[in-house]
């Protein structure tokens, strides 16, 4: 959801109270899981498949 909103790896980890590597390794595994290359592919797909919806990315 904070991807979604556009929230770097930093403010993520800044917002959850870890690293920012962290934040980025997670994002890392949920792009590998969902078979993409980006973050906006991430994000896309999240949305098709109904993880987060479009008032979740209203930050």
């Amino acid at each position: 959801m904070l991807a979604a909103q556009g929230k770097s790896d930093w403010h993520i980890g800044q917002l959850l109270g870890i690293s920012s590597d962290t934040a980025h390794q997670h994002i890392e595994t949920a792009k590998r899981r969902y078979g993409v290359a980006s973050r906006t592919q991430l994000v896309v797909r999240a949305l098709f498949d109904q993880q987060i919806t479009f008032a979740d990315t209203l930050s």
